[in-house]
């Protein structure tokens, strides 16, 4: 069976004058992320060193929501960057712990992971994504890399509207606007404004065409 393992690492932490209190917030929010997607773990997020952590899911359709709410939680603080990787696990697996599960999954999560701090194009890149279907992932690569620029782009109010979405775990370009648009306290032409400038759909569509792909390489076999 294949797994999708996923690899966070907190850049530059050893330098952040609120490391301590960066730590952990992350693991409370961690804990957060545990319990909203129970079911689709196979072993939850586990901070393996104090700045790094992991977890191995099966293969489920959240995997970028998951990311999209770590990184939120942090927004204007730290950078979080990401390495996923598609693979089996050889040895047993611990569903209370990520610790001590090893093979291909998380090979290429660490291959991503490390691709993504050696290729990051001027710092917009916080996620990559690696498996032995290289073919595919050269497919990938790219809707992650776009999507990651567009983010980098937002304005405070741009990235407070996608993190209204992502509270409502609204993760499709298609939405009912007008709902977001009450929460947010905006008419419908300013709602409709922010949303176009900002290019959040062209993100979600980017993001939702790499999932869908992941998922379709999970279901190879060997």
């Amino acid at each position: 069976m294949n797994y999708i393992a996923i690899i966070g690492d907190i850049v530059n932490s050893k330098q952040t004058s609120n490391r301590s209190s960066i730590q952990e917030r992350l693991k409370q929010q961690l804990n957060r992320i545990n319990h909203s997607f129970a079911q689709d773990f196979a072993s939850p997020f586990t901070i393996t060193k104090g700045d790094e952590f992991q977890a191995l899911c099966k293969p489920n359709p959240y995997i970028f929501l998951m990311i999209d709410q770590i990184q939120l939680a942090f927004r204007d603080e730290v950078e979080i960057r990401f390495g996923i990787g598609l693979g089996e696990i050889l040895t047993a697996i611990d569903p209370k712990l990520s610790i001590g599960a090893d093979g291909p999954a998380y090979w290429e999560a660490r291959k991503a992971i490390d691709f993504i701090h050696d290729n990051h194009d001027y710092g917009t890149s916080k996620i990559a994504f690696s498996s032995e279907y290289k073919q595919i992932d050269r497919v990938i690569h790219p809707l992650l890399t776009s999507s990651d620029f567009i983010k980098a782009a937002w304005n405070r109010s741009q990235t407070d509207l996608f993190e209204t979405l992502i509270s409502q775990k609204i993760y499709q370009e298609d939405f009912t606007q007008k709902p977001i648009a009450e929460k947010m306290k905006l008419s419908q032409s300013a709602f409709t404004k922010r949303l176009k400038s900002s290019g959040i759909k062209l993100y979600l569509r980017n993001r939702q065409t790499a999932m869908n792909l992941i998922l379709q390489l999970s279901q190879k076999e060997g």
